[in-house]
């Protein structure tokens, strides 16, 4: 995730995308979060995953490609252990993303990952493609204009940017619990989740730094089917996610009057335990600590941005090592 203000365009590095459910070696929890939507600025506006519309513009969209490797998983106790037997589990992403500007302090943004997995287990290999989960937000720009500033002079020039947000999940991939759910074709979590966020920046140029967390809780749901096979009838009930990142940018501006952001980023997920029928399950729940790196440059017109994005989890439990990188542009009208 990362912001560099102009009048128009901000970066942001993807939250990188989770996987996690105890029947599946390999669930994305795949996050325009409000996990996703980790983009903003006052000065512009631009993400590889989730849009956040810049103040002054009336649309925008954003396409990004994203590619995720797994690389093992962190057991209960934080032990890292390797993916065995040959197997191998690889993600691809084709994140679709919209902003609209329904006033001057109002928009709403819509995000729809196109999923292909790819596997490899018992010497055979798999590619299923297919929708993820649709995310829709709603954000409210709590300041009038934009606060990037070249040199503090007062205390107005120290007020920063700050966004609240709120994002519901509609879980339109095939699941864990869908009747033709296997394990090689699950693209959603198969749950709805309505998150609440809030995103602070400030940019005194060159630097940039924000702060972006994130609190969600899921809707209970009768579960009857797993992996495609009928089961006992249960309501599950995923526990709350939470998520925050912290991002310091530097932005170079070019002789053109382009712009050239690079940022880095730490950021943690964690999930609560599950509860089925009322009760506990100790094996589930997870926490994830990543790190990212981003690369952006921006048109002298202030309209196209184009970036390139890396995450590595470098630390959790009873989550699954991934690494990502996604290369992305969007466009504001």
């Amino acid at each position: 995730m990362t912001f560099f203000c102009s009048r128009l365009a901000a970066l942001n590095i993807l939250s990188a995308a989770l996987f996690l459910f105890r029947a599946l070696p390999f669930l994305v929890l795949s996050s325009f979060i409000s996990n996703a939507s980790w983009a903003a600025s006052c000065c512009g506006g631009g993400a590889s995953s989730g849009v956040i519309l810049p103040k002054f513009n009336q649309s925008m969209w954003d396409i990004s490609l994203a590619h995720e490797s797994d690389e093992g998983k962190w057991r209960e106790n934080g032990t890292h252990q390797k993916t065995t037997n040959g197997s191998e589990f690889n993600q691809q992403r084709l994140n679709l993303n919209y902003a609209q500007r329904l006033s001057d302090n109002w928009q709403i943004n819509y995000s729809l990952p196109l999923v292909n997995n790819l596997s490899q287990s018992s010497g055979k290999e798999h590619n299923n493609f297919g929708a993820g989960d649709l995310q829709i937000s709603t954000w409210y720009e709590a300041f009038e204009n934009v606060t990037c500033v070249y040199k503090i002079t007062n205390l107005e020039s120290l007020k920063p940017s700050i966004y609240f947000g709120a994002n519901l999940t509609l879980p339109t991939g095939t699941s864990p619990y869908s009747d033709d759910a296997n394990l090689h074709n699950v693209h959603g979590l198969g749950f709805y989740r309505l998150d609440a966020s809030m995103i602070i920046e400030k940019t005194v140029y060159p630097l940039s730094l924000s702060y972006q967390a994130s609190y969600g809780e899921h809707f209970e749901r009768p579960i009857s089917r797993q992996s495609g096979q009928a089961i006992t009838p249960y309501d599950l009930k995923l526990g709350a996610r939470s998520n925050q990142s912290l991002t310091l940018g530097y932005t170079i501006f070019l002789p053109t009057l382009s712009m050239l952001t690079f940022s880095g980023s730490v950021s943690e997920v964690k999930q609560s335990k599950s509860r089925a029928d009322g009760v506990t399950d100790e094996s589930t729940g997870f926490d994830k600590k990543s790190l990212g790196l981003s690369l952006g440059y921006l048109t002298p017109a202030r309209d196209w941005t184009f970036k390139l994005n890396s995450s590595y989890a470098f630390g959790g439990n009873n989550t699954t090592k991934t690494y990502l990188t996604s290369l992305g542009v969007s466009r504001v009208y």
